[in-house]
């Protein structure tokens, strides 16, 4: 605040003028906050030419000590990203936060052939799945596969009663349903007589 004073003169009016740091502005992502793809990246930007980037991605605060940015950060999980923008002579931005689900599209169900039913002893059954890339693991003990049972890498051969369980997997997609096929032996069928049982006439052929 000023005033001016001069002898034989009347006091000027008070002048008065407030002044503030200028703060670096808040730094923005690409894309925003919410759902994207697994493995997408997040881009971070700050209008404030010369200003640096930091942030975290465990929730805390970030400061002139946290990570630096300096290239788009690759996201696999749900991951909250917080940043900060600092230059010198400025005061520091203020925390700017976004919040990232990751969007993870289904492998398909496997698929048996031949179908689940009868079939003879020594049939090779095959598993494939629409999804390319995807690792298609199983079960013949009736249990629920995991990525944890056997890879499946060759046709099973049905010799006895079988139930065979599968699921397929690959990075980045959520695991597919739990396909189920059941297996028996075909059976002979039954014979018949050409005339029904009871009294006939001697020398009739059956």
């Amino acid at each position: 605040k000023a005033i001016g004073i001069k002898s034989g003169m009347t006091t000027s009016n008070i002048a008065s003028a407030v002044y503030t740091i200028a703060k670096v502005a808040t730094p923005t992502f690409t894309p925003a906050a919410g759902q994207i793809n697994y493995g997408a990246t997040v881009a971070i930007a700050c209008d404030t030419v010369g200003a640096t980037i930091y942030y975290t991605t465990d929730g805390s605060t970030p400061s002139a000590s946290s990570t630096e940015y300096t290239a788009p950060i690759e996201l696999t999980v749900a991951t909250t990203i917080r940043a900060i923008a600092v230059k010198s002579d400025m005061d520091d931005s203020s925390v700017a936060s976004a919040a990232y689900t990751i969007h993870m599209e289904t492998v398909a169900t496997p698929t048996f052939s031949p179908s689940a039913g009868a079939v003879n002893i020594g049939t090779e059954v095959s598993i494939s799945c629409a999804t390319g890339g995807a690792e298609i693991h199983y079960t013949t003990d009736s249990s629920t596969p995991t990525a944890g049972s056997p890879v499946y890498s060759s046709a099973i051969t049905i010799d006895a009663a079988k139930t065979i369980k599968a699921i397929a997997i690959k990075t980045g997609m959520t695991n597919s349903s739990v396909a189920s096929a059941s297996y028996t032996i075909a059976k002979v069928a039954t014979p018949s007589f050409s005339v029904p049982a009871g009294e006939v006439e001697s020398g009739t052929t059956v």
